[in-house]
């Protein structure tokens, strides 16, 4: 009987460490939202993702637009991912040209040599 207890004590505890698992990486991802700041992450393939999950850079106007109607003191960050095009960057950036917002480009590190 005791060993039936710690089984459960064995699989609840699993299953709350699984949980943390999936949601803290998503927590995460929007805390900067609750700060007033709306995050673009670009990876090296030049897919975008908001808030860990992809979107289309058409989409991005739109986002952008709704998100200064809410508050007007919002900033948009692009994070870049080492290996991005530039042509691919001079795109984003050419889309948030129309925005009043303030925006941020996070450039990879450097590479150390």
């Amino acid at each position: 009987m005791a060993w039936c207890a710690g089984l459960a004590a064995v699989a609840v505890s699993q299953l709350l460490l699984v949980t943390a698992l999936i949601v803290l990486p998503q927590w995460r991802a929007q805390q900067s939202a609750r700060r007033g700041i709306v995050t673009f992450f670009v990876a090296g393939d030049s897919s975008i993702r908001l808030w860990n999950r992809p979107i289309d850079s058409a989409v991005m106007p739109g986002l952008i637009r709704r998100a200064e109607q809410l508050d007007s003191c919002t900033r948009i960050r692009l994070v870049l991912s080492p290996g991005v095009p530039w042509g691919v960057v001079h795109d984003l950036v050419s889309l948030l040209d129309e925005t009043a917002l303030d925006v941020e480009l996070q450039l990879p590190a450097a590479a150390r040599s």
